[in-house]
């Protein structure tokens, strides 16, 4: 199994110093010009995330947004200046301040690959499936419904949402769910989680009641009745 790259930098040596670093972790990248680009090459079921430079392609919030309808299952990583929430929140699952660290780029790229790889498996379909209620993930298609409805995730979200379906009543603090869903070495705010947390609850609640319940100061559990704290 490939697994895919595109890189969004019309810096060229950059592009070029980034696929040698990608190539000794056995990663294939290409270089786009713009996420327009990206976007029409989504096609291509082995791209499994896109690595934009925001400094050079105009990354703004509708062209993330674009990118995950079209392909909701893709992974994105930014390179900016400085910190972005607002790009964060529109659906990037990594974004990397200024000086960026490589080992966290490779450590969120290997995450991917394993969970492409869990996907991709069928030995153990059944196992692949975890239930709540009225909730079905399959990680290795990685679909989700609720009532039979499909649900739109993040891959971030999505992996939030695996951690807390594997033992649903169980209270996951915030700092087990960063370490369940973020690469090794991030650093990550714990009003982070809740935002994320947040665009779960409003996905789940399109097609049922309120599943996600927040314990305050301890963080957060699937419950059939529960009332929203946040």
């Amino acid at each position: 199994m490939e697994f895919r790259i595109l890189v969004c930098a019309q810096d060229v040596q950059m592009f070029l110093l980034l696929r040698h670093v990608l190539a000794t972790e056995g990663f294939i990248a290409f270089c786009v010009d713009s996420l327009k680009e990206a976007e029409d090459r989504l096609c291509d079921p082995d791209v499994r995330a896109v690595i934009a430079d925001c400094s050079t392609c105009g990354v703004d919030a509708a062209s993330l947004r674009n990118l995950k309808i079209a392909r909701f299952d893709l992974s994105i990583a930014l390179f900016c200046n400085r910190p972005n929430s607002q790009l964060d929140e529109a659906g990037a699952d990594l974004v990397l301040a200024h000086p960026f660290d490589p080992a966290c780029l490779i450590g969120f790229l290997r995450r991917l690959r394993l969970d492409a790889l869990i996907e991709r498996s069928d030995a153990r379909a059944e196992v692949n499936i975890l239930r709540f209620a009225d909730l079905e993930m399959n990680i290795a298609t990685a679909k989700v419904r609720r009532n039979g409805h499909a649900l739109v995730l993040t891959a971030l979200q999505f992996r939030l949402l695996r951690y807390l379906l594997m033992s649903p009543k169980a209270v996951r603090s915030r700092e087990e769910l960063i370490a369940a869903a973020w690469p090794m070495g991030i650093d990550v705010e714990p009003r982070t989680v809740d935002i994320h947390i947040g665009h779960i609850r409003r996905a789940l609640r399109r097609t049922g009641p309120d599943l996600v319940r927040t314990v305050r100061a301890r963080g957060y559990a699937l419950d059939l009745e529960c009332e929203a704290c946040d």
